[in-house]
């Protein structure tokens, strides 16, 4: 009994499992067009067409993709990624004989002609038809202001309008009735109640459950039982990489983004170089006045040029010296001029400098 839980417990999985390789279904659609659409600006001749039909796109990629997976995996691309696989429910459950027969089983679990054929209605079809319909929505939702212009006697505009008017109407409420659906399915499922997370998997007899270490041997036998030359093995190579092209594919296009957000620390170190580039430089030191009496060995770093001793409360004027305080007010104070350019200077326009 104990063996028939855990084996419950470890073969299926939850709800929240089936919610992420959902949402990862979801994200794959943007992903492609963004990517696309960089692209497209730098080679636009050979690219632009594939942006403006990209749900056409990308629904002939996922139907080669899933097509692939359902074929040698038993699985959808999203479902292999996390580990799932779609098996051909059986009508009786095996439970304390299971751990011997899941070699045998193997066969059994694989997926009909009919029923990857439906897979993939539902995985790629029914997907394209609800984008296609929700965009023509977006589209037509707004005010029919085109009808207050129409000819009566444009009989195809006025059956083209009515249409228009009915799927308008109608799609909120056939949206609505999906998800319900959906939701319900998931509540259900959720509970224990059913086996079936989908409806269509119900119709189709197909229940997913996580993949084992079974289900693994029997995939790498069958693929080295496999007798078709090396070029031929390329294409299912390639679509089989997928999977772990994925998570690579999306670090790469997060870093990019990040290393070209305004939160890269590469551009923030150019525009902080920009920034001082552009800054006004600070004026020139005026020169010595030639009928200065200050000594030209006296005009250096950390001396008073008046004494020609180390500063002590070091005090700039407006001419860009720094002097004693003590000397420099005295001189100020009788001569109302800077000691070595001689340009007038007040004793109120004298500032300390903290060394």
């Amino acid at each position: 009994m104990d063996y028939q839980l855990q084996s419950s417990y470890t073969e299926r999985p939850s709800l929240f499992e089936l919610f992420a390789q959902d949402e990862l279904t979801d994200l794959l659609q943007p992903a492609v067009k963004y990517v696309l659409s960089i692209l497209a600006t730098r080679y636009p001749r050979y690219l632009l067409r594939l942006v403006n039909k990209h749900e056409e796109f990308y629904a002939l990629i996922m139907l080669i993709v899933e097509s692939h997976y359902l074929r040698t995996q038993n699985a959808s691309f999203t479902e292999s990624f996390y580990g799932l696989k779609r098996r051909n429910r059986p009508a009786f459950e095996p439970t304390h004989s299971s751990p011997y027969l899941d070699k045998h089983h193997q066969a059994f679990d694989k997926l009909t002609k009919g029923q990857i054929y439906g897979s993939l209605v539902f995985l790629v079809g029914v997907p394209y038809l609800r984008t296609k319909s929700k965009e023509l929505y977006d589209i037509w939702g707004g005010n029919t202001s085109g009808e207050l212009f129409r000819d009566s006697e444009h009989s195809q505009q006025e059956v083209w309008s009515t249409y228009k008017r009915t799927f308008k109407k109608v799609y909120p409420y056939a949206n609505l009735a999906l998800e319900s659906i959906l939701l319900s399915y998931n509540l259900r499922y959720m509970f224990n109640s059913t086996p079936f997370y989908r409806p269509w998997l119900q119709w189709m007899n197909i229940d997913i459950r996580r993949a084992t270490l079974a289900d693994l041997v029997c995939l790498i036998s069958s693929k080295s039982s496999n007798n078709k030359s090396l070029l031929r093995k390329i294409p299912s190579y390639l679509l089989s990489s997928l999977k772990t092209a994925l998570p690579v594919t999306l670090f790469i296009l997060k870093f990019l983004q990040w290393w070209y957000s305004s939160q890269s620390p590469r551009l923030q170190h150019e525009e902080a170089k920009k920034a001082n580039d552009s800054r006004t430089p600070p004026p020139a030191k005026l020169t010595k006045h030639p009928e200065s009496a200050v000594k030209d060995a006296h005009i250096r770093y950390g001396i008073d040029p008046l004494t020609g001793e180390p500063l002590e409360n070091a005090t700039l004027t407006p001419t860009g010296y720094v002097y004693s305080f003590k000397s420099l007010f005295d001189y100020v104070e009788k001569h109302n001029r800077c000691p070595v350019t001689l340009k007038p200077v007040k004793v109120t326009q004298l500032r300390k400098v903290l060394l």
